[in-house]
């Protein structure tokens, strides 16, 4: 129905120009726009102002005026027109913007970002740092003995439950992790970006959701996936030793998306 761009830091918005052409507004863009404005809205943090070049009929380049919208903005905007388009406009970015804030719905930034977190999560080391993060962001406001409780309520599973399934499969594991290796490789992905995202306070729904697109991502780009603890040999590359320092060190870019 309409665009949705994402800045440099993820957040999402829409362009006045697109939303004014879609709510069919009979009065000039550069009129119309400052008329919204009356209402109160702040500049630089529920809109910006942008400078577009596009080129006149003479073929000369010039710049136009363009406004960056932020979402609620945006609902606004069209409940304020008191049109069916404008109802409409308004349901579907209260719709979209539930999907953005439960993780159901990813920009291009953050799938793009999950495709790089996958090239390292398969590392046992990567995985355990993950859980520490999420374990220390725990116990900040919890009893640690009732860590293993709310893990297995956070994944889905428990340590009973792999235990059954293993059993059945006949396979012998050392740990949970080395359990969920040989009961689905990838789900070890799905687990660990789990706890990125909940040490860093996500919701249980968000992080769950977010997950499930890099389980995906990771059943399609097939990462390696194994135990690097007790290697004499480090294998990665400088991109991943960077990326899984930065994970380490609660520096990492790839995170600042989500």
């Amino acid at each position: 129905m309409i665009n949705i761009q994402y800045s440099n830091k993820g957040t999402p918005y829409v362009m006045a120009s697109e939303l004014y052409n879609i709510l069919g507004i009979e009065m000039p863009l550069g009129e119309w726009f400052p008329s919204i404005l009356e209402y109160g809205f702040v500049e630089n943090e529920e809109y910006s102002l942008l400078k577009i070049e596009i080129t006149l009929p003479n073929g000369i380049p010039t710049f136009q005026d363009d406004w960056a919208v932020r979402l609620d903005m945006a609902k606004h905007i069209a409940m304020i027109q008191k049109t069916e388009t404008g109802k409409q406009i308004r349901q579907y970015l209260i719709d979209l913007d539930k999907q953005i804030t439960n993780g159901a719905y990813l920009s291009h930034v953050q799938m793009s970002a999950l495709f790089d977190l996958c090239e390292i999560l398969g590392y046992f080391t990567v995985q355990e740092t993950a859980e520490q993060q999420h374990f220390n962001y725990f116990i900040q406001e919890n009893d640690k003995k009732n860590w293993w409780k709310y893990r297995a309520d956070v994944l889905g599973f428990s340590k009973e439950d792999l235990e059954i399934v293993l059993t059945e499969l006949g396979k012998k594991y050392k740990n949970q992790r080395q359990a969920l290796y040989h009961y689905d490789r990838y789900e070890l992905i799905k687990v660990a970006v789990v706890d990125l995202l909940m040490a860093m306070g996500r919701t249980k729904e968000y992080a769950t959701n977010v997950s499930k697109f890099a389980k995906g991502i990771a059943e399609r780009v097939k990462p390696s996936i194994y135990d690097d603890s007790k290697m004499s040999i480090d294998f990665k590359s400088n991109k991943q030793k960077e990326i899984i320092n930065n994970l380490k060190t609660g520096k990492s870019g790839l995170l600042q998306s989500f």
